[in-house]
């Protein structure tokens, strides 16, 4: 079911300071921190399916498509980067996305794909700046509904102010991105809906295109946007940007941000928009605003009229045309 991967796969970095944690917190991909104060711990993944291996959402979370009654493991690594040894404490808890992106629950807080899924060991003491690997297990019961669920898997460590009673408490997470169905399961697919021009607090030009997850997979986009043919025909390198998860039959958005000394316009805009192996382009033309946003316009069609209008006025064009020519063949031959 699985190949070890050696890349390095992005770890994901939560820090909580208090006496229990509390609140929800977005999970977002980041390299591993350098050791603070209290030391850092990390987490990633090693092993992703075979038939996924082309894509990178794959080779950094837990992602795959099961039929009810499946069981999969996957190795993890946890690492410890203080500098004395740590207790590192390894689980599965709740998450979900809707429209805040991929969210995880409070603390240990549990859903139905998180009591499917364990890690062993659950506990490792690791020592000073060293590595330790786990193995997760999932095991979907033959009774469990399609669809698509979601989890983390945390590696968390605990240490105790000297004297203030409060605890320290670092986690890192995977994410999981689990459906449940026969075959491959719904496909990901995604559409970029609109583009629209605007600008930020600072006044710095915007370009935001909102994304609709019109596919069975929840999607975590990643887009780079070019302008060209602006004032005096100049460019720009590409910018890249991401947004958080979306989950099927939502839909979300990808700001991009330009250096505020760049012209309003107006520009031809080339808008690509990944997630996985799903890769949508949209050509659009735009002009930045002095304040609010406008709408690009589709550069399919130079007046902004669609495209299947001016396919409409040809055929009704070729349609007289051909009856003119008949009407004059018939005076001909009368």
């Amino acid at each position: 079911m699985t190949s070890s991967r050696g890349s390095t796969a992005a770890f994901l970095a939560l820090s909580v300071i208090a006496c229990a944690l509390t609140g929800h917190s977005s999970v977002a991909a980041q390299e591993l921190s350098e050791p603070s104060r209290n030391g850092s711990v990390g987490i990633r993944l090693l092993e992703a399916p075979v038939s996924l291996q082309g894509d990178p959402r794959a080779l950094t979370y837990i992602v795959d498509n099961l039929p009810p009654g499946t069981t999969i493991t996957r190795k993890v690594e946890v690492r410890n980067g203080a500098d004395e040894e740590r207790t590192i404490s390894m689980y599965a808890a709740a998450a979900s996305v809707g429209q805040s992106g991929f969210t995880v629950a409070d603390d240990r807080a549990v859903n139905e794909l998180s009591t499917w899924m364990s890690v062993s060991p659950s506990e490792a003491t690791v020592p000073p700046n060293s590595t330790a690997q786990a193995v997760v297990t999932i095991d979907v019961p033959s009774d469990a509904p399609e669809g698509e669920q979601y989890a983390v898997i945390w590696a968390q460590v605990t240490d105790n102010e000297s004297g203030s009673g409060i605890q320290n408490v670092s986690r890192v997470g995977i994410r999981t991105y689990l459906s449940v169905g026969p075959g491959n399961g719904p496909p990901a697919d995604l559409e970029v809906d609109a583009v629209t021009a605007t600008r930020n607090a600072n006044g710095a030009p915007e370009l935001v295109a909102t994304v609709a997850n019109i596919g069975g997979r929840a999607l975590d986009p990643q887009g780079t946007v070019t302008l060209s043919g602006g004032p005096g025909g100049i460019s720009t390198s590409p910018v890249e940007a991401a947004g958080s998860s979306i989950a099927p039959g939502q839909s979300g958005t990808v700001a991009f941000a330009f250096d505020p000394a760049l012209p309003s316009g107006p520009w031809q805009a080339e808008v690509t928009v990944t997630s996985g192996l799903v890769n949508k382009t949209s050509n659009v033309e735009l002009t930045f605003p002095d304040q609010g946003s406008v709408a690009a316009q589709d550069s399919s069609s130079e007046s902004g009229v669609p495209v299947w209008i001016w396919a409409v006025v040809a055929l009704g064009i070729i349609a007289v045309a051909a009856a003119v020519l008949i009407v004059i063949r018939r005076r001909k031959t009368s």
